[in-house]
């Protein structure tokens, strides 16, 4: 059996180099897929907002139109 060569202070260097550059690879892509899926959800929920908005004026106009039939009535006089 054959002896390893001894690790240098210089392969040691090469490897942490390395370490270091893929972490920082491995920790983009963490970051790249939380903020794209934050991103979608945020969109979603953007629209739903919306949606509901949209809902909220139709009734709002709807009973503007209400409150204003029952003055009519309420303010009417009689004949």
């Amino acid at each position: 059996m054959a002896d390893a060569d001894p690790i240098t202070k210089k392969d040691l260097e090469e490897l942490k180099v390395a370490l270091i550059d893929s972490l920082t690879e491995l920790i983009r892509n963490v970051e790249t897929n939380l903020l794209t899926s934050f991103h979608g959800y945020g969109k979603g929920q953007a629209a739903r907002m919306h949606a509901l908005e949209v809902g909220d004026s139709a009734v709002n106009q709807r009973l503007d139109a209400l409150e204003q039939r029952v003055l009519n009535l309420e303010t009417r006089r009689p004949h």
